[in-house]
């Protein structure tokens, strides 16, 4: 495995970008915490089938915080068409567009199902960018360059550590000069949830679980979720990788699937997620609320939810892995080890 040491330059440049964000003022004032709460109840009332309530609670939301996450624009766009508010839908609509390198995932989800080739033509010819485009590059290029030889890990090793090193360092002099990359000057990526440049921090944080020596980046990330720069759910999964015990009980609160070709499809499509005793709750709960992030009650109700419905919403505090089970097992030998896997778990219903 490579080393990952983040150079004298690195620590200088972590020092200058926490006195940047604690010692200046944004021009508007970001209230994330009543953003995130605003947003956690819009998702509720979706789950509910309460659109109009969920479009009241985005409409305040999206007044907290310099530019809303796209996940939550895109949220607003089907609750509004879900309401019968097609004004509101193609505003909001407009707003994505606008904000987009990649328009694929958005289009091919409202053109296929919920509007006209003729209502999506009017909205794409009034497009307008509303994003710094040489940035946005430059994150697509940090990320190409962060992936471009893991495939043959054991081999290029040594290049893979210098540029994941050349990478972090560059996005942190971005950071201490500009504050962390965001939606707010990069616009939105394809998929509406992360950006480009977060492979950093996830392979940083995946390097970090262990070898201490590597940088820990709870300081930045807490930092730029407080400044809404930062998807919370995706700020909780990355220090949770870096595997601290001091951060507490960080819980992500993903769900799996096994799959093996020979296991009945009544397991094959069961959904499982861990239990939890009430004092872990509790201390789950506590951490998730200190960092502006949705309650594991919240999650599972958005998760049921999701499992039962056609409607393609996005909720990032709701992941699920689908794991294959090794193919050389037997049918028996495959509902044996799916029982053991799941055996500390609960299915979500």
């Amino acid at each position: 495995m490579y080393n990952l040491k983040p150079s004298v330059s690195s620590f200088t440049v972590l020092v200058l970008m926490i006195l940047l964000f604690t010692g200046c003022e944004q021009k508007r004032q970001i209230d994330i915490q009543k953003y995130q709460e605003l947003v956690d109840e819009a998702e509720l009332a979706i789950c509910g089938e309460d659109y109009r309530n969920a479009l009241d609670n985005y409409g305040i939301a999206f007044r907290q915080i310099e530019r809303p996450f796209g996940k939550d624009v895109y949220n607003a766009a089907l609750a509004a068409h879900a309401a019968d508010f097609r004004a509101e839908r193609d505003q909001y609509l407009q707003q994505l567009v606008n904000g987009s390198d990649d328009l694929g995932f958005i289009k091919s989800t409202f053109l296929a199902n919920f509007m006209s080739v003729q209502e999506w033509e009017i909205i794409e010819s009034n497009r307008k960018q509303e994003y710094d485009a040489a940035f946005r590059a430059e994150m697509n290029e940090i990320r190409n360059r962060d992936q471009l030889f893991r495939y043959d890990y054991d081999n290029y090793k040594d290049t893979i550590n210098a540029l994941h090193i050349l990478n972090l360092e560059r996005l942190l002099k971005i950071t201490a000069a500009k504050q962390f990359p965001a939606q707010m000057e990069m616009g939105y990526s394809e998929n509406l949830r992360s950006q480009p440049h977060h492979i950093v921090l996830y392979h940083t944080a995946h390097q970090r679980s262990y070898d201490k020596s590597v940088m820990d980046l709870d300081p930045i990330i807490r930092v730029a979720i407080k400044k809404g720069r930062l998807d919370p759910e995706l700020g909780i999964e990355y220090v949770k990788y870096q595997e601290d015990p001091e951060y507490g009980r960080l819980e992500t609160y993903s769900t799996w699937q096994y799959s093996h070709p020979l296991l009945p499809d009544s397991m094959s499509y069961a959904k499982w997620a861990p239990k939890f005793s009430k004092s872990e709750l509790k201390e789950i709960n506590q951490i998730r609320r200190e960092r502006y992030a949705d309650s594991i009650e919240a999650i599972q109700m958005k998760t049921r939810y999701l499992k039962g419905s056609d409607w393609p919403f996005l909720f990032t505090s709701v992941k699920n892995s689908i794991t294959d089970l090794p193919d050389d097992l037997t049918a028996a030998e495959a509902v044996e080890q799916y029982l053991l896997l799941t055996s500390n778990k609960v299915m979500v219903k």
